[in-house]
């Protein structure tokens, strides 16, 4: 008894056209290079996470997706997310010198009134119109550990306020910050008596970075100079003198907007206070006509008399801040590139007198050691962070190859059944009923459509 199942299969026939199976295989090669061409370039990389600090570089770096279709590798373009820099944390420079402090940000309203934000969004912006507004220096002679008073009986710590912006694509962003230099900070070791210690900076080149190199060398240098002479000063006073003995102090030097010249006496205004060990000692308020100036209260002698140090401190300060951020197209004159600016400053380099320290890298004058550095200059300075980027990496091999060959039988699944479609179309439409004698035997059409019309 013969079977019949549920199931039922279609009864194929040869097409009768001699064009079919050329063009079947020439179709299918030509297909298959093109499926696989285009599945490489759309499946053969995956996005994995990764750390950069060149967020443009990385995102530039595409490999062999630049030379495919966009629409095909859109979903695997490296990408770079924006760094969060949070108010209160400490970043520097590309230049990887001074270290700052980041300490509010705020954009510009609708009605020109300051949006603070509790974050600084970045993305290698470049610094630009920075200033700096004051440099304060803090004495004290107290409130040291026992190393530190080892390297000197004083201790000075620098602090420079500074604003900056940068343009983003939703406008400019604005954001003020500070920087702490301490050349003997609690940190150092004992070990350093006597030696260069490199502090307050992260690296240093004398090649390719000449003006750090030598901005460090004045800071460092005039920082040894003026705790000294405080600390002579103090040995000095005679028990008939009216002076108090100094035990802390604060000196602030203030920018003169007006005042282009940084060589100028009047290029800082200057405020101070200094204290003995009773709350009643104070040294401040010479009578002097206001501003106050360095050379003013040098020439009437005021007490303690570190004026013109101090101020060659502070403009090395702001010197060298400028030239770590970058800051070229400032309307004021820097030391750090003016070649006679700087030979003035380092003159006595080779004489100076110190505690139990040593200043440094440069150990001489300009005029000196010039043939063995870089030229000066300053270049675009960015913030250096750490940027989350998704960027693409080749498959393994064999994951690779069955992805392609997964994905080419079903394009080709779909271009055949195509192909057979249109095929069987033309056959019906063109040349009628085929009919069949036997199972694979081609007997003959009835002409039924156009063709038949036609003939």
């Amino acid at each position: 008894m013969e079977h019949k199942s549920y199931f039922s299969y279609p009864i194929t026939r040869p097409f009768p056209f001699r064009w079919f199976t050329p063009v079947a295989v020439i179709g299918g090669i030509v297909f298959i290079a093109l499926f696989t061409l285009m599945n490489f370039a759309s499946s053969s990389y995956e996005l994995i996470v990764q750390n950069s600090l060149d967020p443009n570089a990385t995102v530039s770096r595409r490999g062999l997706l630049h030379s495919y279709p966009s629409f095909l590798t859109a979903k695997v373009q490296p990408k770079c997310q924006p760094a969060t820099l949070p108010v209160n944390s400490d970043f520097f420079t590309n230049n990887t010198a001074l270290t700052y402090t980041l300490t509010s940000v705020w954009e510009r309203g609708k009605e020109g009134q300051r949006v603070i934000s509790p974050a600084l969004t970045y993305h290698r912006n470049v610094l630009q119109e920075c200033s700096v507004h004051s440099v304060e220096i803090d004495f004290d002679s107290l409130d040291r550990a026992g190393k530190q008073i080892g390297f000197c009986e004083w201790g000075a710590v620098l602090r420079s306020y500074i604003s900056c912006k940068i343009d983003t694509p939703v406008g400019e962003v604005f954001f003020n910050m500070t920087q702490t230099y301490d050349y003997v900070p609690e940190t150092t070791s004992f070990d350093s008596l006597g030696k260069f210690l490199g502090t307050g900076f992260l690296s240093r080149n004398k090649t390719t970075q000449a003006s750090l190199w030598w901005g460090e060398s004045l800071m460092s240098t005039f920082w040894g100079e003026i705790t000294l002479m405080l600390q002579d000063q103090r040995g000095a006073i005679k028990d008939d003198d009216d002076k108090i003995e100094l035990n802390k102090g604060t000196v602030s030097f203030m920018i003169n907007e007006t005042d282009p010249n940084i060589d100028d006496p009047g290029f800082f205004s200057l405020d101070y206070r200094f204290y003995g060990s009773r709350i009643d000692e104070v040294a401040c308020c010479p009578g002097l006509p206001p501003p106050l100036t360095a050379k003013a209260l040098d020439k009437n002698d005021t007490y303690p008399n570190i004026w013109i140090k101090a101020d060659s401190l502070a403009k090395a300060a702001y010197s060298t801040i400028l030239v770590d951020l970058g800051q070229k197209a400032t309307p004021k004159s820097n030391i750090l590139t003016d070649t006679k600016l700087l030979t003035r400053y380092t003159e006595n380099f080779s004489t100076a007198r110190m505690a139990n320290l040593r200043s440094g890298p440069a150990n001489d004058s300009y005029s000196v050691l010039k043939r063995t550095t870089g030229n000066l200059g300053i270049t675009p300075s960015v913030i250096e962070t750490t940027y989350i980027c998704q960027v693409p990496r080749l498959k393994p091999a064999g994951n690779l190859i069955v992805a392609i060959i997964v994905a080419d039988l079903v394009l080709l699944q779909a271009v055949w059944q195509l192909y057979k479609l249109v095929a069987e179309f033309y056959l019906n439409r063109w040349w009628g009923t085929a009919i069949y004698a036997e199972p694979g035997e081609w007997a003959g059409v009835f002409s039924t459509g156009e063709h038949a019309r036609a003939e």
